[in-house]
């Protein structure tokens, strides 16, 4: 019997899934529904049951004969459809209806909820009537304390509410009053304010009159001055172009004052002879502390070139007129000198092995006191026109004792030297030399200290 129970519930259970699932479902009702006649007969007409089953069969056989498909449209097409119509159309048109309906769902169920209320409302109401109605009940007296309280509670209430509203007038009178007194010192305010403003008007124009006097006194003490600078820097000047004008009339050569001042400007680097002429750095002093004066050939042939070419003289070239410049030079106490030269006296200049490395930068880093110089190579020379110098360098090794062990080796040193000269009239007048170095170990050594 167990099995068969099982087996019962098997088939129940997969009939239930089936006939709940939403196609299968919906098609066996509208099947149902297409073909109700003929379900009609099948069970309940007349006849035999075999006869009535066989009578069924062929009228539903649409395997067997296919044309029963389209010549009974109740068999097959029109469950189809109305099983079609309930899955994909039914649903939407459901949900627009809801859609619709909901204002109306929500306006019944809120009037609903409402009855409920008044109805709560009024029972609560009730029901306080017949405590009330009731003399043996403790409640009436403490509903009269609590109107009591209560209407002691609204007479503070009106009372504050009336304080308040004085209060009110009052800060609101305040208010006005500081508002008036505000404005009263914003009067005052605005009339000192005016009456500080012309003061400083005042005050402003006198000190534009006090700066106008100030810049015409010291434009005309500038104006003086460079005068007076003028008046020292031109003598100076006048030597050399003295001089340029002597030795060319030994060739039989006049040469204007203007082509005179472009060559001692051109000289000594200016752009012109007024540059000279302002130029603070170009004076007496500084003439005297003046050792060399470069001649750079490529610039000093184009320049002096062009001069020729301005003066018309055409029998001379600029090699002439440098030879001419060399030799009024050499009655002077500095020297006309060419980039080489000047490098090999800078060369000469540096006692290399006199320097003081210690001053070198790197030195305090490095455990070796220089004793021997191993080897020293000229790098290169040149002139910087952002500086205004001319710049040679120098590197080499040197070698010496440890710092701390006498006795033994510090590391080898590799150094670099940099000396130059700085411009102190114009850009090709030079003064005295500096020198700067660094420093760094060659390599690293490992010393025995024991």
């Amino acid at each position: 019997m167990q099995v068969l129970d099982d087996i019962w519930t098997s088939v129940k259970g997969n009939a239930k899934t089936r006939i709940n699932d939403p196609i299968i479902g919906a098609f066996a009702i509208s099947w149902g529904l297409c073909n109700w006649d003929r379900l009609a007969l099948l069970f309940w007409g007349v006849g035999k049951l075999d006869a009535r089953i066989n009578i069924f069969s062929q009228e539903v056989s649409f395997i067997s004969e296919p044309s029963l498909i389209w010549t009974n449209h109740a068999l097959l097409l029109l469950p189809l459809l109305i099983t079609a119509f309930y899955i994909f159309v039914l649903p939407s048109v459901a949900h627009a209806i809801e859609k619709k309906l909901k204002p109306t769902q929500i306006n019944r169920h809120a009037h609903i909820v409402e009855l409920d209320l008044g109805k709560v409302i009024k029972q609560k109401e009730l029901n306080k009537a017949r405590l009330r109605a009731n003399p043996d009940n403790e409640f009436l007296a403490q509903e009269v304390k609590l109107d009591i309280e209560k209407e002691k509670s609204e007479a503070a209430t009106k009372k504050a509410e009336s304080e308040s509203a004085i209060n009110k007038q009052v800060e609101s009178k305040a208010k006005a009053d500081l508002a008036q007194a505000e404005a009263e010192i914003a009067i005052n305010r605005e009339k000192e304010s005016k009456a500080k403003a012309d003061i400083e008007a005042r005050e402003l124009e006198k000190r534009e009159i006090q700066i106008k006097n100030q810049k015409s006194t010291l434009a005309a003490s500038t104006a003086k001055h460079k005068a007076e600078l003028t008046a020292q820097r031109f003598p100076s000047s006048y030597i050399f172009i003295e001089s340029l004008s002597e030795r060319l009339k030994k060739d039989n050569v006049i040469m204007s004052l203007s082509g005179l001042t472009k060559c001692i400007s051109a000289i000594f680097g200016y752009e012109g002879f007024e540059d000279l002429i302002n130029d603070k750095q170009f004076n007496q002093e500084n003439l005297e502390q003046l050792k060399y004066v470069l001649l750079d050939a490529e610039r000093s042939t184009i320049e002096f070139s062009e001069i020729l070419e301005e003066e018309g003289i055409e029998k001379f070239d600029s090699k002439w007129l440098i030879e001419h410049l060399e030799i009024i030079f050499k009655e002077l106490s500095f020297e006309f000198i060419y980039p080489k030269a000047l490098a090999d006296i800078m060369q000469d200049e540096i006692d290399i092995y006199n320097l003081d490395f210690s001053t070198f930068y790197g030195m305090d880093e490095i455990p070796t006191a220089i004793e021997n110089i191993d080897g020293i190579e000229l790098n290169e020379y040149y002139y910087d026109e952002q500086e205004s110098a001319f710049i040679i360098s120098f590197s080499g090794s040197a070698s010496g004792s440890h710092v701390a062990y006498s006795s033994v080796s510090g590391p080898a040193v590799e150094f670099s030297i940099e000396a130059k000269y700085n411009s102190i009239i114009g850009g090709f007048g030079f003064g005295e030399l500096e020198v700067n170095g660094s420093v760094n170990a060659k390599e690293a050594e490992e010393i025995n200290y024991s």
